[in-house]
């Protein structure tokens, strides 16, 4: 039985919106005090939290399992790309035009793929990435299975770049903070759990979904602009490729899908822990990834984020157990900082 949760909308949901804009800023005016390397590193830290955290509100909150990451980072780069190479725009046109192309794109796709469900949904989206990388490899005036290259002197770069990244994943934790404490949250979270029921009680299950699935898109594709960005050169093989879409299902669900600070955990395991550390070898850590992913989803199906609270919070609770006789009140609303 899972225990309830502090209402949405309540003045509690306002100290997380503070810590993020606070995070965000400090993250913003680091850039001067990294070193290359790791305002590189950091660039691709933010890519992966933002993909994970597109994932979780699509998944985790409104119950869609998405396989098709892949496609609206390939539309993301690709728009970022044609913009930049065919028209005399800057790269803020170009990073808005990633976004924009994106959700087109999940409009475009919404009307057969919502109305699919479960593991149909998930094959939809997989095929709509699969075909999408096909149609890139053998289009010419997208360069085909070559590729791409950025114009160098026209993309950010360094720190310009590493605060671009901030900026796109700090939107991506105020969706999925706005989904956590809203009203709208809420109403997705009965269409993810019962959704005859939701749409018994008047809830518009095709109309939540849709918003669900267009601004996820649109953040997806935004990574797909900055991942542009740091590599110059994209290719099907590399921003089209659907290991995106498994890292940001592996990240989210080894962190804590339908949490807000699990993801963050997923990035630091899944890449900064593994991926990273097993870089010169690959064959290991992806069997590590799948045995990590398999005892996850068997073990400790709510992530790795549920887990750390509740080993953080038992011992808390202990010491605070009042004394035989004590005259006490229990809290009418238990907190669960697992759901953070």
């Amino acid at each position: 039985m899972k225990t309830p949760t502090v209402p949405r909308g309540t003045p509690k949901a306002l100290w997380p919106a503070v810590a993020l804009a606070t995070v965000t800023i400090a993250a913003f005016t680091l850039a001067p005090a990294l070193s290359l390397g790791q305002l590189d590193l950091s660039v691709t830290l933010l890519t992966y939290l933002t993909i994970a955290q597109a994932w979780n509100v699509l998944a985790g909150f409104s119950g869609q399992i998405s396989l098709g990451a892949a496609a609206f980072m390939a539309t993301g780069g690709y728009t970022t790309a044609l913009i930049l190479i065919h028209t005399g725009l800057p790269w803020p046109a170009a990073l808005v035009g990633a976004g924009i192309g994106a959700g087109l794109l999940a409009l475009l796709l919404a009307v057969p793929l919502l109305r699919l469900r479960g593991d149909y949904f998930a094959v939809g989206t997989l095929a709509v990435a699969v075909a999408l990388q096909a149609l890139l490899s053998n289009w010419n005036w997208a360069g085909g299975a070559s590729g791409l290259t950025l114009p160098t002197e026209r993309i950010p770069s360094g720190g310009n770049l590493y605060q671009i990244a901030v900026l796109v994943a700090a939107l991506a934790m105020a969706l999925t903070l706005y989904v956590r404490h809203s009203a709208f949250g809420l109403r997705l979270a009965a269409v993810r759990d019962n959704e005859p029921a939701a749409a018994g009680l008047g809830v518009s299950v095709y109309r939540h979904r849709l918003a669900a699935l267009v601004p996820t898109s649109a953040l997806t594709g935004l990574a797909g602009a900055v991942i542009a960005f740091q590599f110059v050169v994209i290719s099907p093989d590399g921003v089209a490729s659907v290991n995106w879409s498994l890292n940001a299902v592996l990240m989210a669900v080894v962190g804590g899908a339908g949490t807000v600070l699990g993801p963050v955990v997923g990035v630091g395991v899944v890449y900064y822990g593994l991926t990273r550390a097993l870089q010169d070898q690959q064959t290991l850590s992806l069997v590590i990834e799948g045995a990590l992913l398999i005892a996850i989803v068997r073990f400790a199906p709510q992530g790795a984020w549920p887990l750390i609270c509740r080993a953080v919070r038992v011992p808390i609770a202990r010491r605070r157990k009042p004394t035989p006789g004590a005259d006490t009140v229990p809290d009418a609303i238990p907190r669960t900082p697992e759901h953070v």
